[in-house]
């Protein structure tokens, strides 16, 4: 797992993306089941209209408006997220309320279970308690799906989930409601691009391995290193946090914060953020690097440093 992968803000506690104790049950309703893909099956997007590039470019909290969620009960309140988080809404549905998040484009580890099929899509759903959460698969290798999760006590979480998944993709599929122009310098970007082959090569290993857990973080990693760059909605990080005060390093006419975390193993973070903050919180650019085998000689810093450059000169500037 990525360590940035569940760091979320403030409201952001009950995503799919971070949730904690969900089994792999399935809901035991009538279902058409699904095979898993053969090894020779195509790995790519099963609808163009769900690409990385194209989920980037929605808005979840757009998706989760007043028509959609008004078709599942009495909204309540305005969505609340962000583009790399994702959305959650609530909504009251015979008389209880029930919370709708959404996340556009996560890493689906258990790719390999059987799965339902709902809006031309393999979706894998699991329940707990008073919960459900259900994945549809947008493509297999990197595994992406959209997904929703349902928290309703005294309802069905699964057929809520169900329909909400299935207004979702339609949306996707016909108008989805866009990121606004300008409100976001790193939502649109895939990550996985902005280090060269060349420099993953140096820092990593020829061989390094690509991970990806959203499409707003991407990493490599081989024989114990790993070089990690990731965006999320965060605070200042110039302000110190537990640790030392971070070091103010340059990247080339941006001013990055580096943070040596080499308490277990040696590793280091630099951190910027990518345009003005607001309210001491916003966009904020991470790129880590880690020596997890302890290799006598690397500079982790160093490290961090050189490939923050590289991402810094590559982002358009706000």
């Amino acid at each position: 797992m990525l360590r940035l992968a569940c760091a979320v803000f403030a409201a952001a506690a009950v995503l799919t993306a971070c949730s904690s104790g969900v089994d792999t049950t399935r809901s035991v309703s009538a279902r058409t089941t699904v095979a898993a893909p053969s090894s020779g099956a195509d790995t790519g997007p099963v609808d163009p209209a769900l690409t990385e590039a194209k989920l980037r470019a929605v808005d979840p909290c757009g998706l989760l408006d007043t028509r959609l969620l008004g078709d599942l009960g009495a909204p309540s309140g305005q969505p609340s997220g962000d583009p790399f988080q994702g959305c959650h809404a609530t909504v009251s549905i015979n008389g209880q309320q029930a919370t709708i998040s959404l996340t556009l484009g996560d890493a689906v580890p258990e790719l390999d279970h059987d799965s339902i099929a709902l809006a031309g899509l393999r979706v894998l759903e699991a329940k707990q308690d008073a919960s459900c959460t259900d994945k549809a698969v947008t493509q297999a290798s990197p595994s992406r799906a959209v997904v929703v999760r349902v928290d309703a006590k005294g309802s069905d979480p699964c057929g809520i989930g169900q329909r909400a998944l299935t207004a979702v993709i339609a949306r996707i599929r016909t108008a989805p409601p866009q990121l606004p122009a300008g409100g976001s310098v790193m939502a649109p970007i895939d990550p996985c691009g902005l280090v060269d082959p060349a420099t993953i090569a140096s820092l990593v290993g020829p061989q390094a391995r690509l991970d990806s857990e959203s499409l707003h973080d991407c990493a490599w990693r081989q024989n114990g290193m790993t070089l990690e760059v990731s965006t999320k909605i965060s605070g200042n990080p110039a302000v110190p946090g537990f640790d030392k005060p971070p070091t103010p390093v340059d990247l080339g006419g941006v001013t990055g914060y580096q943070s040596d975390s080499s308490t277990s193993y040696p590793s280091c973070t630099v951190q910027w953020a990518d345009r003005p903050l607001s309210g001491d919180r916003g966009e904020v650019v991470t790129v880590y690097v880690g020596n997890g085998q302890k290799t006598p000689g690397v500079d982790t810093c160093g490290h961090a440093v050189a490939a923050g450059k590289i991402v810094a000169a590559k982002l358009p500037k706000s």
